[in-house]
């Protein structure tokens, strides 16, 4: 009797562990993981869970000091449930592949768990550099495209072409005036000098009485 008791208290202690569910594997508490990055910055990464995972992320680069926070239920994925240390391993590992971490990275999801709901994800909640990141983004947008700047071109040369014709305007004014021909010698001055080359010969060759007849007869020749 008392050995079938035994037996019966065996198996129900064997029923009873067959019936508890598996304890889920939980990180830490303020658990501090340490790395470094590929743009050099020495990070440290601390996990808190409080009903939700709270991640802060602290890096430091030649005095230069940054800081984010994030925040998400990753305890819906099955993968983060089942070996949570591969799943941090996973988030450190890309931590380490970027220069900036709080800057490049908004969205914690490492491949365990990329079939997981957005709730699983692990967001960025605040962040020292976000007031950085929103500045360089409107310089960037203050700054002029290069195709504004392209297009200035046609613009610039549309502004030259009254120029242009402004100088050949000029240049067809202050042409040289072209010198003008000769008069041709009219009626009157050939036949006056006709009269002095008839009245030249008649002096020559004429008694001084006869000039005037020598000079008339002489001109009807020459004329």
């Amino acid at each position: 009797m008392p050995s079938g008791a035994c037996l019966m208290l065996v198996v129900l202690c064997c029923l009873g562990v067959l019936g508890q569910t598996p304890k889920q594997k939980k990180i830490n508490h303020g658990e501090e993981i340490h790395f470094q990055t590929k743009g050099k910055d020495a990070c440290t990464m601390r996990v808190s869970d409080q009903g939700e995972i709270h991640l802060r992320l602290e890096c430091r680069n030649q005095g230069r000091a940054s800081w984010c926070e994030y925040s998400g239920k990753p305890g819906l994925c099955g993968a983060f449930i089942s070996n949570p240390t591969f799943y941090w391993s996973q988030v450190v590992l890309g931590l380490r592949r970027l220069s900036e971490p709080c800057l490049a990275a908004p969205v914690l999801k490492p491949a365990v768990c990329q079939g997981a709901g957005p709730e699983a994800q692990l967001k960025q909640e605040a962040s020292s550099l976000k007031g950085a990141y929103l500045s360089s983004q409107q310089s960037e947008a203050s700054r002029p495209s290069k195709l504004g700047l392209r297009s200035e071109g046609p613009l610039h040369k549309d502004s030259q072409e009254p120029q242009m014709g402004k100088r050949s305007t000029r240049k067809v004014g202050k042409a040289k005036p072209t010198a003008p021909s000769p008069a041709k010698p009219t009626q009157q001055g050939q036949h006056a000098r006709r009269e002095e080359e008839a009245m030249r010969m008649a002096k020559e060759y004429c008694w001084e009485p006869l000039h005037k007849i020598c000079s008339y007869i002489i001109g009807i020749f020459l004329g």
